[in-house]
């Protein structure tokens, strides 16, 4: 019981540590600006370690580059001796926080220049979901609900140690992650008026997720036991769900968080939903190559251990074979 009692509060400990320090206290890292306009002014902000500065050559390549996904904003600049304004391109779909960091950084701008500044947000978030948080929570439970699944499948199905199981394991797996799948668009989608695009979009996005995090549990637990698999369910929920940038954004975390960003699948999750849902998909083949990874994966270790779990149990028959014709 004091075990127990003791790793569940490392858990909890474990989850307030990461959380907070993701999303305590956002500021903008790494944030990738597309700027146009005057070189001087662009040439101070390239000096910021905040930015990564693309400099492009008129306000139609800023906003493009917003739009493609390319930026995650974009400033443009009056040129000097002239009476225009600054103008903020910014992306609230890709992040809420970023969006107002962004936002900021143009207004800045504009005090300094002694400008008006205009700011156009070009992905905005919908009336239902204002914040962003819905699309986060969705990923969250789908990876969750696809993690713990595939654990529990694993106690009741017993070892893959076949061809067999592994078609029935497969196939149980594609059906659980797309009834989870199903059930998470029907919520956010009818209840909650949260899904701005088809919604059979949404339903293919969470039915990936879920095979690609629920594949690579089942392929830990094949290969390192119910231990492994929860170890891994909890290094997703502590550190997946933190490094993906929840509403907020991937730029606005640290540089720790924002590398694991590139380790765990939940990034690229919710970066293929918001593509779909406020970027008209652009942007899509890298989140969906690295979630195919994930499933694939899964797919390898099992074959992996079923391999190993043979040549161990036809070692194990030489071996006897061998002693009872010693003993005869």
């Amino acid at each position: 019981m004091l075990l127990g009692g003791f790793a569940i509060l490392l858990l909890a400990m474990a989850m307030l540590t990461s959380y907070s320090s993701a999303f305590g206290n956002p500021k903008p890292h790494n944030v990738q600006l597309a700027v146009a306009g005057d070189a001087g002014t662009i040439a101070a902000l390239e000096k910021q370690s905040s930015f990564d500065v693309t400099v492009v050559a008129s306000a139609a390549q800023a906003r493009a580059a917003v739009l493609d996904r390319e930026a995650d904003g974009a400033v443009v600049l009056p040129a000097r001796s002239t009476d225009g304004g600054v103008t903020t391109y910014i992306a609230s779909g890709g992040g809420r926080a970023l969006g107002q960091a962004i936002a900021g950084i143009g207004g800045s701008l504009a005090v300094e220049l002694d400008v008006a500044n205009t700011t156009s947000d070009l992905a905005p978030l919908p009336a239902k979901d204002p914040v962003g948080s819905i699309e986060f929570y969705a990923i969250l439970f789908a990876g969750l609900g696809a993690a713990l699944g595939a654990t529990v499948f694993g106690r009741i199905l017993g070892t893959v140690d076949t061809a067999k199981k592994f078609g029935e394991r497969s196939i149980v797996l594609v059906l659980y992650a797309g009834v989870l799948a199903a059930l998470i668009t029907l919520w956010i989608d009818v209840v909650l008026g949260a899904v701005a695009v088809d919604p059979w979009s949404v339903f293919a996005i969470l039915w990936l997720t879920g095979l690609a995090i629920g594949g690579a549990v089942t392929g830990v637990a094949a290969l390192g036991g119910t231990i492994a698999a929860l170890a891994l369910t909890i290094a997703l929920v502590v550190l997946g769900n933190t490094s993906s940038g929840g509403p907020l954004g991937v730029h606005v975390l640290n540089g720790f968080f924002q590398a694991l960003y590139y380790v765990f699948p939940q990034g690229d999750a919710l970066d293929l939903l918001r593509s779909v849902q406020y970027f008209d998909g652009a942007a899509v083949s890298a989140p969906i190559i690295r979630l195919s990874v994930w499933a694939a994966a899964g797919i390898l270790l099992t074959l992996t251990a079923m391999l190993l779990r043979s040549r161990r149990e036809a070692a194990a028959r030489t071996a006897s074979a061998a002693h009872l014709a010693s003993r005869s």
